[in-house]
């Protein structure tokens, strides 16, 4: 193996993980951490989700900056395959638009009704009676879970077109 097929076939394995984390790092927040939140008083599911949130807000993006610098790498570097490799490095990428315009509202109100019930007396136990009046808080998180599931799936088809370009 030559020292460029080398450097080829490792950008490969990096992009292809890389996009592969994060739709399972995505999918397993909606999937399995939101499930379990239902289950806590209002105030804790609140606190629970800002913390889940957190920790892929810290992980997701310097991941898919990763995998579309090894994407584009690759576009550079493949020219017959140039237009799969910028499809394999924009898809990913495209969580950033989708939070801001498609999820902004929500995650704002949960993070908004978080500061709410953290300022009443009562803290943990604090009883849904005692959020702001409107839609309810699991049903809140319900929707952000399900935008949350869409979100998975754009990096989950970088890694498909990255995938599907190597083997080509």
């Amino acid at each position: 193996m030559s020292q460029t097929s080398a450097i080829i076939t490792v950008a490969q394995t990096v992009a292809i993980v890389s996009t592969g984390f994060v739709s399972g790092l995505i999918f397993t927040l909606s999937h399995i951490a939101v499930p379990a939140l239902y289950h806590a008083p209002t105030t804790v599911m609140l606190k629970q989700w800002a913390t889940i949130y957190a920790i892929g807000k810290a992980t997701a993006p310097t991941t898919l900056v990763v995998a579309a610098a090894f994407s584009g790498y690759l576009a550079y570097a493949v020219p017959s395959l140039r237009y799969s490799y910028v499809g394999a490095a924009v898809l990913p990428c495209m969580v950033v638009p989708w939070t801001a315009i498609m999820m902004s509202s929500t995650n704002d109100e949960l993070a908004r009704r978080l500061v709410a019930a953290e300022n009443l007396k009562g803290g943990e136990t604090t009883s849904e009676a005692a959020i702001p009046k409107g839609q309810k808080t699991a049903d809140l998180l319900a929707k952000w879970q399900g935008l949350n599931y869409v979100r998975g799936l754009f990096p989950l088809a970088g890694a498909v077109v990255g995938a599907w370009t190597a083997l080509s």
